[in-house]
């Protein structure tokens, strides 16, 4: 049983970065070479917002499990640390989203 939930956990784990980080990365990639191809069969204009408020919803639980108290085992809980480098990284990424989707507005509207 234990075995089916490593691969379940993996799984889990996996999906989310799919849609939130590759899924964007291989659109953006793809809409520099070829925006006609990338707009009329990549992604259609209708899925686009839901794609930002997946996102959305994904950084936001990111950073409900990175503020909230910790209370694990690991070096980075014990002591004075409180995850500050994966708050560092997730800031970035949030800068980056907040970029990433008042340029969809502009260019959109």
């Amino acid at each position: 049983m234990s075995n089916r939930a490593v691969h379940i956990g993996i799984i889990a784990s996996i999906l989310p970065h799919l849609f939130c980080c590759v899924l964007p990365i291989v659109l953006s990639v793809v809409g520099l070479f070829a925006p006609e191809f990338a707009h009329a069969h990549l992604m259609p204009e209708w899925l686009e917002p839901w794609l930002f408020v997946f996102s959305a919803g994904m950084l936001g639980l990111s950073w409900v499990l990175v503020v909230r108290e910790c209370h694990c085992a690991c070096d980075h809980c014990r002591g004075d640390h409180s995850h500050h480098t994966s708050k560092i990284i997730l800031a970035i990424v949030t800068i980056l989203f907040i970029a990433s989707v008042l340029l969809h507005v502009v260019v959109h509207h």
